[in-house]
């Protein structure tokens, strides 16, 4: 089996590491240094995040597809398949009426930068060029991964509804592996030093996924920093309590048998290639294939680095494409809902019982006899008239012959009269 890691469907960690391109690009619009910059990239992405969960929590997938991801500053910023000065002017462009779309209004926006701000200890002003800039792109990346997935509303309501568990606590602390991880210094301790050993950081970070990741080779796992719920109270985001339903193997057989690859028929070798997603602590994923599809879709566009400083390229890149037999694609028995049991699917109704089937029969039998009954009268009452009127034009014709009769015998009296009267 190839696994995949669940944190490709979470659009936190999607976008962390989908704009850390943008690094440079961002603190230029912005002017600010790359250590502030980072910092309030993180906060701000925190912050769109947690705007979104509540749009979407008002609103649901249908009104998210339509009037955020389907906007005209998305699909203006969609033509551009590069990052670069051209980009970055259209993205500033486009900045307040995408972030007043996601926070609501203005207010919210302005509250949110004055809170990065104080703790960046940066003007109020640069962190609102990049919050906003920073909608623009999270539209446009999220609309298409959505587009690339060909999630309809019903999906995207599911999509966001697993958000939550990658935004807790428990996630981080369940996180054991070395991580490009910052954190908000305090204005106590001194900015000069925070902001250096920053610097140090995120240079160390950079070299090591610079070195550690060939060409063409699949994006290394990248986990962002921790969530800072006080994202949810800007936004009137109200996460529900989501506890484990169910453990990860169990998940994956149940997947692995309704889509006919039980481990008694499970290809050996090479050719298992069956994607499934890897176990992770604090972490409970539905085993769907429009899910596993899209974690091998965000796989392949975080892969590309679209978002590198780079000038327009000659022919725009092609979506990528997954495998279905990769995720089960020959069998119709998909998992529709979480795996807390083996699936059982009910056996298909023939068509002789099914109960509409039967209706509509029943339907036109009624209709087909009615129409014959009803012909079959109209014939008959035909038929009855027509030999009425047969009739009755007999009667008239021998009543006008005995009149014909009685005229000649009156005219032939006279001559009789007459010849009496000569003799």
């Amino acid at each position: 089996m190839t696994t995949i890691s669940p944190t490709r469907v979470s659009m936190y960690d999607f976008l962390y590491q989908d704009t850390i391109p943008m690094l440079s690009l961002l603190a230029d619009a912005a002017q600010l240094s790359l250590p502030q910059a980072r910092l309030a990239m993180d906060a701000s992405l925190q912050a769109i995040i947690s705007a979104l969960l509540s749009y979407h929590q008002h609103h649901q997938g249908q009104a998210v597809s339509k009037k955020l991801f389907g906007r005209s500053a998305v699909k203006e910023l969609r033509q551009y398949n590069s990052m670069n000065f051209a980009t970055i002017n259209a993205t500033l462009y486009h900045r307040h009426d995408a972030a007043d779309a996601i926070f609501h209004d203005s207010a919210r926006v302005i509250k949110a930068c004055d809170h990065i701000a104080t703790k960046i200890d940066v003007p109020t002003q640069k962190i609102q060029i990049l919050l906003t800039a920073l909608c623009v792109i999270v539209l446009r990346e999220l609309a298409i991964l959505t587009e690339y997935s060909q999630l309809d509303s019903d999906e995207i309501n599911k999509w966001f509804a697993l958000q939550p568990q990658f935004l807790a606590a428990a996630r981080f602390t369940a996180e054991q592996t070395p991580a490009v991880t910052t954190t908000l210094p305090d204005n106590e301790n001194g900015n000069d030093n925070g902001s250096a050993a920053l610097a140090a950081s995120v240079e160390n970070n950079a070299e090591n996924v610079a070195e550690h990741k060939p060409l063409n080779a699949e994006p290394p796992l990248i986990t962002p920093p921790p969530f800072d719920p006080y994202w949810y109270e800007l936004t009137s985001y109200q996460p529900k309590k989501q506890e484990p339903v169910q453990d990860m193997q169990m998940a994956t057989g149940n997947y692995l048998k309704a889509i006919g690859r039980s481990p008694d028929n499970l290809p050996q070798g090479r050719h298992n290639d069956t994607l499934v997603f890897a176990e992770m602590r604090a972490i409970t994923l539905p085993h769907q294939r429009w899910l596993l599809q899209l974690a091998k879709i965000s796989d392949i566009y975080l892969s590309r680095n679209r978002l590198r400083v780079n000038s327009e390229p000659a022919n725009p890149p092609k979506p990528p494409l997954v495998s279905l037999g990769l995720i089960g694609g020959n069998s119709d028995n998909t998992p529709t809902t979480i795996s807390e049991k083996p699936i059982e699917y009910e056996a298909t109704t023939p068509l002789w019982k099914n109960p509409v089937i039967l209706i509509i029969i029943l339907v036109i039998g009624v209709l087909g006899a009615l129409a014959t009954l009803k012909y079959q009268t109209q014939r008959s009452d035909g038929v009855i008239l027509a030999t009425e009127e047969v009739l009755e034009q007999d009667a008239i014709n021998e009543r006008e012959q005995q009149d014909v009769a009685i005229v000649r015998v009156d005219e032939d009296e006279p001559d009789s009269e007459a010849a009496v009267k000569d003799h």
